[in-house]
């Protein structure tokens, strides 16, 4: 007796009934039953047999087993048919039609045998999303190219290993959603080809630990239910570029989120939340409004002319503020941050205030960036660009800005406003030479309007912009991001606190 091996999947089943010579039979019975049954998919055909006189053999689960030899539907129902095996888990057709051999019809005999080996997987969440994973990687990468779910039964290369995700027989509603997802994806997705799909370890480790250990979110999907990540590109490089942005005290979970949504934008980094769908799938992008950075390094390009600083005499005393304009094209954005005293009323001195504002598409209201940790940003970055927000340390007077040891007239005269006037640090100025500019200090200090505080925070100001010059561009550009979301963290809503990620629903 030769050995049996069960290995026919349905469409083979119903070609090896035809090769053989049953025709009609695979036309009137195998093509309506394989479709009707509850599980067309468990069932499996003993690829040994090539003899037409001989048993067929098909194991089937208990379901499908039940509905083939009692369900009115079933094409075999009040067929001859005997009984056999132990506890009666086998029924023997012989069907005739078509085959005819020496003038005598010859029937196909067909054995249908109960196994406990194609009941319904119990495969979780973990298995059913790798099998998306998978199903994926073949539409995209492969070109797999199904037509519909019944195709993805039938190739060879695919649904043998979703039998081994699944660790048995795969519902036919899971092979329905598949299709749909896939169709999705390509359609409506559409990742760059040679993406990978990332499930279990790779970037999902690398982000639900980031995000455990920099922000304290032990729950991923309380921040982002993205179920699996595509990658295209370097998985090393991108997970570096996200680790340089959230490094240092003061960074926020809006920060990378920003980062999240410019790499889902640039289609390197696609967090993908999958829900299992009918015949017909849905997409949406969401946590996607916000600000993204212009830049390739996911900060903003701030360039030393987008620092203003303006001496004019307006009566007898000129302006005591600074800015730092931020132009976010992406975005289609303008941030300003006047810094100015706290308390522009105050006699004798006041501490400086960063007070930002948000111009253009999408404006959100921005909070005041706690100065204390702009300069802690500062010094993470650079430990010589030292800022202390402490108004005791500067001059309140023209005769204390003649005489003061470590930020007096030298100390402008010959290091901050020679730097912030010319060469490639130069900032934007309506006064560039410094000795005019030494003479409106001194005649601003001397205004019945000053009090103490007008001048003294504008050299607190100049002052920041000199430690900020001595950045290389790329910290500049990094230190005023902090400060942008540093800003935005006290007024954002809470959606800002979500991650970006797509929906196949």
């Amino acid at each position: 007796m030769a050995k049996e091996w069960f290995s026919l999947r349905p469409n083979q089943i119903k070609k090896r009934v035809k090769q053989k010579g049953f025709k009609d039979i695979e036309s009137i019975y195998f093509e309506y039953f394989i479709r009707n049954m509850p599980e067309p998919v468990a069932l499996i055909g003993d690829d040994n047999w090539t003899d037409p006189k001989k048993n067929f053999v098909i194991k089937v689960n208990a379901e499908n087993f039940q509905w083939i030899t009692t369900s009115r539907l079933s094409p075999f129902y009040g067929k001859e048919s005997k009984t056999t095996g132990p506890g009666g888990k086998e029924r023997t057709y012989e069907i005739y039609a078509g085959k005819v051999q020496s003038g005598d019809a010859v029937p196909l005999k067909i054995r249908f045998r109960k196994s406990g080996k194609l009941t319904k997987s119990v495969a979780g969440t973990a298995e059913q999303e790798q099998g998306s994973a998978f199903i994926f990687d073949r539409a995209l990468n492969d070109n797999a190219g199904w037509d519909s779910w019944q195709k993805i039964v039938e190739d060879d290369k695919t649904y043998p290993e979703l039998v081994k995700i699944f660790k048995g027989s795969v519902p036919e509603s899971w092979l329905i959603s598949y299709f749909a997802q896939s169709e999705v994806l390509l359609n409506e997705v559409k990742p760059p080809k040679m993406s990978k799909f990332n499930r279990d370890g790779g970037f999902m480790k690398f982000i639900t630990d980031l995000i455990k250990k920099k922000f304290g979110i032990s729950q991923k999907d309380t921040w982002n239910p993205a179920d699996i990540w595509i990658i295209n590109g370097n998985q090393n490089s991108i997970e570096q570029t996200i680790k340089n942005t959230v490094e240092g005290k003061n960074q926020t979970i809006r920060e990378l989120n920003a980062v999240l949504r410019k790499m889902f934008e640039d289609e390197e980094v696609m967090g993908i939340s999958l829900k299992k769908t009918g015949p017909i799938a849905y997409y949406e992008k969401l946590n996607m409004d916000g600000i993204i950075p212009d830049t390739k390094d996911y900060n903003f390009n701030v360039p030393m002319k987008d620092f203003e600083s303006y001496f004019t005499i307006d009566g007898d005393m000129f302006t005591q503020d600074v800015k730092i304009s931020v132009d976010a094209k992406s975005e289609n954005k303008t941030f300003t941050f006047q810094i100015k005293a706290n308390d522009s009323g105050a006699t004798n001195g006041s501490n400086l205030k960063f007070e930002p504002t948000a111009k253009g598409a999408g404006l959100a209201r921005l909070g005041k960036a706690p100065v204390e940790e702009v300069s802690e940003i500062l010094r993470d970055i650079k430990r010589s660009a030292a800022f202390v927000n402490k108004y005791q340390d500067y001059p309140g007077t023209e005769t204390a800005f003649k005489t003061h040891a470590k930020k007096g007239e030298t100390y402008f005269t010959d290091t901050v406003l020679p730097t912030l006037t010319s060469g490639n640090k130069k900032i934007t100025t309506d006064i560039a030479d410094v000795g005019q500019i030494i003479k409106n200090i001194k005649q601003s200090f001397n205004s019945s309007k000053d009090r103490g505080t007008n001048t003294r925070a504008k050299l607190m100001g100049l002052d920041f912009f000199y430690q900020v010059s001595k950045l290389k561009p790329t910290e500049r550009n990094e230190f005023i991001t902090d400060m942008i979301f540093l800003a935005q963290k006290k007024a954002f809503g809470k959606r800002q606190d979500f991650g970006p990620f797509g929906k196949i629903y």
